[in-house]
């Protein structure tokens, strides 16, 4: 317990370490991250979320937020934080997030922890002190947001860009009348944001049940070793040691150790349901490109209208413009209702190609391959012989 709490206090000691505003190239987007992310996880998507996070060069990561503060001092999300952070030779400011659900919509969590305010604070210092707008990327509750929002509701208005809310299902309520899992983690939060009138990206993870894809479901999976075989070993590591949970090994150095056969095998034999690949790319402004009869890859869209039949932009996926209502259901589930509006600010995932899944998967291959990997991370070459 010591050395966890150790490991998410942490964050709270690197607040200083990045500025907001540092310089950065003007094409980039600068982005703040809220992540449900665990160690031991509570499903490692949010690994390959990180990764993949980190893998746009696009995005400027300006602060990471270690979501449902409680857990995080039991499962600590910094330890995959720090791990990636090694790889990438990156040095991002995170801390842990409020540790209960809010009491209402418009509850700005100020009555919670001390202990538990870092996230709120670090969300409204980095809106301050960014040269551009900036973009929210959410992958599970909306608590530190939504109590961001409520703290300082004009900040939001004129220094938020997007925000990409990775939670829900358009049929709650109906065919599906349970909360999908990241709105049951604070329903509050949900109908606060999905009602605020700013400029939601909205990325249901299911539409109309749980594990269906639907028009408007991020949801996709695949097999480990069809995206980690070309990955860089130290990312390939950073897998191996959350699903196998070693005892007693430093989580950086494990980076360049040598895993045991078996665990690799084990890891690589696993599959893993995905939701946030698709918006992190259209955040970064890429686009998919067909390399052929059966690959594709997300590139940065600066291709002309002359590309070859070995590398075309394809439809798979875009947000199209609706006007968004949340409301409490007799069920007490959360269902959001929406209608297409060409002129709200907020917007919903809509898949165009039924091949969204090969799709995305191809993508996270080809990415996480070309993932930048400071020099300590990499592993040292392993002799012939062993």
């Amino acid at each position: 317990m010591l050395r966890n709490l150790q490991f998410a206090l942490f964050g709270l000691l690197m607040l200083g370490g990045v500025k907001a505003g540092a310089a950065a190239p003007p094409q980039t987007v600068p982005v703040i991250y809220s992540s449900d992310l665990h160690h031991p996880h509570v499903d490692p998507d949010d690994h390959f979320d990180l990764a993949t996070l980190f893998a746009l060069p696009e995005l400027d990561v300006r602060a990471v937020i270690l979501d449902c503060g409680a857990h995080q001092l039991e499962a600590p999300g910094s330890i995959p934080v720090r791990q990636m952070l090694r790889i990438t030779g990156r040095d991002v400011p995170f801390t842990i997030g409020l540790g209960k659900p809010l009491q209402s919509p418009e509850d700005p969590g100020t009555d919670q922890s001390a202990d538990f305010q870092g996230a709120v604070e670090l969300i409204l210092k980095t809106l301050r002190a960014s040269d551009r707008a900036v973009t929210i990327f959410a992958t599970g509750s909306l608590r530190d947001v939504a109590a961001a929002f409520n703290r300082d509701e004009n900040l939001f208005r004129s220094r938020v860009a997007r925000i990409y809310a990775n939670i829900g299902n358009p049929a709650s309520g109906r065919e599906f009348p349970d909360d999908e899992y990241n709105v049951g983690l604070d329903r509050n939060a949900y109908v606060r944001i999905m009602n605020a009138g700013l400029p939601v990206y909205w990325c249901p993870c299911f539409d109309g049940a749980v594990w269906q894809r639907g028009r408007h479901g991020t949801y996709w999976k695949f097999r480990h070793a069809d995206v980690l075989e070309s990955a860089p070993k130290a990312l390939q590591n950073f897998y191996i040691f959350a699903l196998t949970k070693p005892q007693g090994v430093d989580p950086l150095d494990f980076l360049s150790a040598t895993p045991k056969p078996e665990d690799r095998a084990a890891v690589w034999n696993m599959s893993r349901a995905m939701w946030c690949t698709a918006p992190f790319f259209h955040a970064a402004g890429r686009r998919i490109y067909a390399k052929g009869d059966a690959d594709w890859q997300a590139l940065a869209d600066t291709k002309t209208g002359d590309a070859t039949n070995a590398e075309r932009p394809v439809d798979v996926f875009d947000f199209v413009p609706v006007r968004l209502q949340a409301e409490k259901v007799k069920s007490g589930a959360i269902q959001v209702t929406f209608a297409s509006d060409p002129k709200s600010p907020a917007t919903v995932f809509e898949i165009h190609d039924e091949r969204y899944e090969p799709i995305m998967t191809a993508c996270l291959k080809h990415l996480l391959a070309g993932i930048p990997v400071a020099e300590q991370a990499s592993p040292p070459p392993i002799s012939p012989g062993k």
